[in-house]
This record gives C-alpha cells, structure tokens and sequence, in this order.
C-alpha cells in the first residue's frame, strides 16, 4: 500500500529544489564565463582556483546542488521507495544544516553591506542570494524530511509485531 505524500511536504521540497536551482543557475554561469555578479575577475579566478579549480568550485557544486534535489525529491516521490527510508531522511537530516549556516552567513553580509564594507570579489547581492538559497535549502530539507517521516510506525504499538 502507498501513501500519498503531504501537499505541505510536496510544496517544500519543489521549493527546495527550486533554490538549488537557482544556486546551480549561477554556478553554471559562472562556469560557462560569465562575470554576472563578479567585481573583480581577476580576484575571482584566484579564488576558484584556490578552492580546487573550476571542475570542484563550480561544477561540483552543481552536481551538489542536484544531489539535493534528488534527495529531496525522494522524499515525496514513488521512485524514492526504492531506497531505503532511513537513508533518504538521513540524508536529509544532514542537509538541514545549511539552514543555520546560511541563516548566519546571511545576516553577516547583510550587516556588511549595511556598514558599507567592501566585498572585493562578489556583489553583496550575489552574496546575499546564495545564503539565501542555502537558507530555504536547509529549511525544505528538515521540513520535508519530517513531514514524510513514516507515521504509522511512529504510532505503533510496542508489543504489535513482537514475538508471542
């Protein structure tokens, strides 16, 4: 018997998927060398090139990028029945801890661009839109992962199932 996944479950993990997109979207930019958000090429080639070149910095991202969507996607679909539950919510679980670093991250660069300190490489904007990004990625994660979570054998009877 298959159940259909809750609509609130469903909504957040599209809306999830819909902000690893928007990550990926700019990685993928980036990638194909666009300077879109970009203030100083110069700097920010010295910066990819630092965290492991374009191959890890840009396209590993978005393989990351669509890892979490697969993950959250699995969560609500059928085809995700095919793995076993404990490890998609597991998977998820974990991914919910961008929520609070994005969160973090977030508020610092908003209080750097309030106090009018420079961002070298990157727009603030850009800044901004990727915590942002991780921020509802994290959030979508821990809510679908708990609104999926198998409420039948949470309200199991302990003796139900044991050995008579």
């Amino acid at each position: 018997m298959t159940s259909t996944p809750d609509k609130h479950a469903v909504a957040a993990a599209y809306l999830g998927c819909a902000a690893a997109a928007g990550y990926a979207v700019l990685k993928i930019a980036w990638g194909m060398g666009s300077t879109f958000g970009i203030r100083d090429p110069a700097a920010f080639e010295d910066f990819i090139d630092q965290t492991g070149g374009s191959l890890l910095a840009l396209w590993g991202t978005v393989l990351l990028a669509l890892l979490a969507s697969a993950i959250l996607l699995s969560l609500i679909r059928p085809w995700g029945g095919r793995l076993p539950r404990r490890l998609r919510a597991s998977l998820a679980w974990l991914g919910a801890i961008m929520a609070p670093l994005g969160l973090m991250r977030l508020a610092a660069t908003i209080a750097q661009t309030i106090a009018g300190d420079a961002f070298p490489v990157l727009t603030p904007a850009i800044y901004i839109s990727v915590y942002v990004c991780f921020t509802v990625l994290g959030l979508t994660f821990a809510f679908t992962a708990w609104r999926t979570r198998n409420h039948q054998a949470a309200h199991r009877p302990l003796t139900q199932g044991a050995p008579s």
